[in-house]
């Protein structure tokens, strides 16, 4: 197979106008700011910006062939991802049209092309013009997303706006784009895998191109992780080539926190009389990955199963990364999954509104042991499945990413949609939509799946019951089953402590929405002081009534900081405290809830969101949290108003014993009382391990005077620490304790060294100018005890120019801005904002 890849340089008009340099892969957006255009996700500028995407595009260029691609059999245009509505023109005529981002394009153009030098066009059509022709012809209802009827056109919906993106929807082309000129190519590799006394067998079949006769062979190579290379030849059968490998001793894939993740590697090279036609590579991990729904006490479980051993699935959900996705390069998406894996999380959701990502992201999650729920892109919409001109260009879709992705160790489930089974339910005045939206997700599209992966498992979607005659989220003992989103804490101004009362199997959605950081909010705006309500801040908030939300939730936690940045720091802080509380609530039930999948792991542009890590890449408090709360051997404090109960969590396929240790201290570090005892907790299981009634250790001290440390020990020492107060942050009594550091600095590594006189709580450290994730962040440090942590220097900073810029920051040193009278009345406030109390009712009315 020859090659023409037609990355680069191309020429970019809009609505017939004078081109200016443009490049693809890219985007109209990225082009137009290459050109002179301001930053869109500067200030107020998406406002004026979000014009750009109502108005037609060409992009062209010329490529030179030469013969020999002309003499092959097929030459093909081939494009992933092209976004969206496009005719594709080569000197003059049109080779096809493109109407489905998802999708791997190929177009026949061999009668096109001329040898030497050619021309191509791309020609993008408004996609508002196309989506509002479609909604006058077949009206589809419109939900709670910013435009109306774009379930009508296959691009990505979180384009088009969501409550945590800008509405700026690019076109360009998304992947990647090139010539391709062949006799004979690989159509498809499917790699099965067959797991049976300790041996793997792996099956291989490739389809070609087409049946061209005898003296077609292909050679399969396995390359195992320690270099040994397995070598196999076959002889096509028609249009089919078969392999088997018999790996004796399999290094198994694990995901984080339950063992290593090798990976083997498959060549694969097919020729024709002896010359190579084609050759492709894949990486797979040879492991099982079950989805276990059977019946139990409770409804029915919704666990994971790795290699025979159930897991508690830990993550969060994850959006594409930037608004304009070629800007993502493979360091950033592995900045993101290595931070997962930091974080101790073992799963991430691709979630259903934003995009089948691309190599690198699975890639890394490969490498990194973090499973992948794969939701197919369909969210909170109604769609036109019984359009079948539709249904055809969806299947294609389907068969494409099925396809690309099902071999990778990482794949763990395909998932139907995002929501939008819950939404079915209020179009039963539109039949066509009541009835083919369920059938597809729950029938067609788990047929398709079944055709081309038949491995790995399919859940219709998320939330979902999992079966089409029981609605999403049914919460009454003995009925429980699926997954299920809870948005009555954030949406429904719920506590944070309701948690408690919502007995779901697996949860894969929940947040709470934070603030990015100052480094952050310092790239979109100039004001030096910038207010939570003036109009940067909420162009840069798309949840309705967001702001006042977090308000609402820091005021339930702490007082009303007199400073913007105190502010900023108290919403991390909330954020990590409601994921954490939710998961232990849910971990300590491991027996009967199996997963914890927060709302989000990352932005797609500056703004404040659920995310744990915003666009800048400066990780929220949430994330270095999860480090400590995600522990697979972790210590947890279900605190009551008289009692705390000190809980064990146990992930591993062992059970564990040790002892645990707990101590009463004052902040200024004088004991208060203290106790121990051994304890034993089975795998995969929680234990209640100790309940201390406050009236029996706080002796004459108040709550509000002491901290709680409980310790979990065994033969190798410390397996897990930690700290809670037993009362509310606002309450408790801190100190202004004296925090002392001491820098250091080796090979471009800053070590900082804290020490404090008296309790410090959420210790706080940043430097102006460096960006790099610190070893930990917003931790407590006892009183007369140090702390050490590290962060990577940017170039050329010296230890002395640090040590000048860090700032220490900690719960104590922030100034309430009112009375607790005036907090109570502006949380009340808060509330009653028209959507905030609308969605409050809404939530009470449909999700209880």
């Amino acid at each position: 197979m020859n090659t023409l890849n037609l990355a680069g340089e191309w020429r970019l008009s809009r609505d017939g106008a004078a081109p200016i340099p443009g490049r693809l892969p890219g985007c109209t957006y990225l082009d137009f700011m290459a050109n002179g255009m301001e930053d869109p996700f500067y200030g107020e500028n998406e406002t004026g910006a979000s014009d750009l995407a109502r108005h037609d595009y060409r992009y062209s260029r010329t490529f030179w062939l030469d013969q020999e691609m002309l003499e092959t059999k097929r030459l093909e245009f081939v494009a992933d991802g092209i976004d969206t509505l496009c005719t594709v023109s080569v000197n003059g005529k049109v080779a096809g049209k493109t109407d489905n981002i998802n999708r791997i394009w190929r177009l026949d153009i061999k009668e096109l092309c001329v040898p030497g030098e050619n021309n191509i066009t791309l020609d993008f059509a408004n996609p508002y013009v196309h989506i509002e022709t479609k909604q006058k012809a077949d009206r589809l209802p419109r939900p709670m997303v910013p435009v109306g009827g774009i379930g009508h056109l296959r691009k990505t919906p979180c384009h088009f706006g969501w409550d945590w993106g800008p509405k700026l929807p690019p076109a360009g082309v998304a992947r990647s784009i090139g010539l391709e000129a062949f006799d004979l190519r690989v159509e498809d590799l499917r790699i099965r895998q067959e797991h049976e006394g300790g041996a793997v067998t792996v099956l291989a079949v490739a389809t070609l191109s087409d049946d061209q006769g005898v003296d077609v062979a292909g050679e399969l190579a396995l390359t195992c992780p320690d270099g040994e290379r397995i070598v196999r030849n076959a002889v096509a059968e028609g249009a089919v080539l078969r392999w088997s490998f018999r790996v004796e001793n399999p290094q198994l894939w694990w995901c984080n926190g339950l063992g290593e993740q090798p990976l083997y590697r498959l060549d694969l090279s097919v020729t024709r009389m002896g010359r190579e036609t084609d050759r492709l590579r894949r990486q797979i991990g040879l492991r099982t990955v079950e989805l276990d729904t059977g019946p139990d006490a409770h409804g029915r479980r919704f666990r994971f199963i790795v290699n025979g051993v159930p897991i508690f699935a830990k993550g969060a959900n994850w959006i594409p990364p930037d608004s304009f996705i070629t800007r993502a390069t493979r360091e950033t998406v592995d900045f993101y999954v290595e931070t997962a894996k930091r974080a101790n999380m073992n799963m991430l959701r691709v979630w259903g509104g934003g995009m089948y990502e691309n190599d690198d992201f699975y890639d890394a999650c490969d490498r990194n042991g973090i499973l992948v729920w794969q939701d197919f892109l369909f969210a909170c919409n109604p769609y036109p499945f019984y359009d079948e001109d539709f249904l055809a260009n969806v299947r294609a879709e389907v068969e494409d990413n099925v396809r690309r992705l099902r071999h990778r160790a990482s794949l763990a489930l395909w998932c139907g949609n995002n929501e939008t089974e819950a939404f079915v339910m209020i179009w039963k005045n539109r039949p066509k939509i009541f009835k083919s939206n369920p059938d597809f997700y729950h029938n067609i599209l788990r047929r398709w799946v079944a055709e081309a992966d038949g491995v790995t498992a399919y859940w219709p979607g998320s939330p979902s019951s999992g079966s089409i005659d029981e609605r999403p989220q049914n919460m009454k003992e003995g009925r429980i089953r699926g997954d299920a989103h809870l948005w009555q804490i954030w949406h429904g101004m719920r506590p944070i402590e309701a948690f408690r009362t919502f007995p779901t199997r697996f949860c894969s959605e929940y947040g709470m929405e934070s603030m990015p950081s100052m480094h952050t909010i310092r790239t979109f705006t100039d004001n030096p002081s910038p207010e939570l309500f003036d109009p940067v801040m909420r162009l840069h908030q798309k949840c309705p009534g967001g702001n006042e939300k977090i308000m609402f939730y820091l005021l339930a936690k702490y007082r009303n900081p007199a400073g913007f940045e105190d502010f900023v720091y108290l919403s991390q802080l909330v954020q990590a405290d409601t994921v954490r509380f939710a998961t232990d609530c849910w971990r300590r039930n491991i027996d009967r809830q199996s997963g914890a999948i927060f709302w989000q792991m990352n932005d797609c542009w500056p703004v404040a969101s659920w995310a744990g890590i915003d666009y800048e890449k400066q990780l929220k408090a949430v994330l270095y949290q999860s480090r400590h709360f995600n522990k697979m051997l972790c210590l947890s404090n279900d605190c009551f108003r008289d009692r705390a109960e000190i809980c064990i969590v146990n992930e591993y396929p062992s059970a564990f014993s040790g002892r645990l240790e707990w101590e009463l201290e004052d902040f200024s570090g004088q004991p208060v009382g203290s106790g121990e005892r051994d304890v034993t907790v089975g795998a995969v299981a929680s234990e209640r391990a100790a309940t201390l009634r406050f009236a029996d250790i706080l002796k004459d001290r108040k709550k509000t005077e002491v901290v709680l440390t409980a310790r979990l020990t065994d033969g190798s020492g410390v397996r897990d620490e930690k700290r809670w107060l037993l009362t509310p942050d606002r309450n408790a009594a801190l100190p202004q304790a004296k925090v002392t550091y001491a820098c250091s600095e080796n090979e471009g590594v800053a070590t900082v060294k804290l020490t404090a006189t008296h309790y410090a709580r959420h210790v706080f450290l940043e430097a102006d100018g460096v960006t790099a994730p610190w070893s930990d962040n917003f931790f407590d440090i006892p009183a007369g005890k140090s702390v050490s942590v590290t962060v990577n220097l940017p170039a050329g900073m010296s230890e002395r120019e640090f040590a000048n810029r860090l700032k220490v920051r900690t719960l104590a040193d922030v100034k309430p801005k009112n009375s607790r009278l005036k907090d109570r009345l502006l949380r009340a406030l808060m509330m009653l904002k028209r959507k905030n109390w609308i969605y409050w009712l809404l939530c009470r009315v449909l999700l209880g």
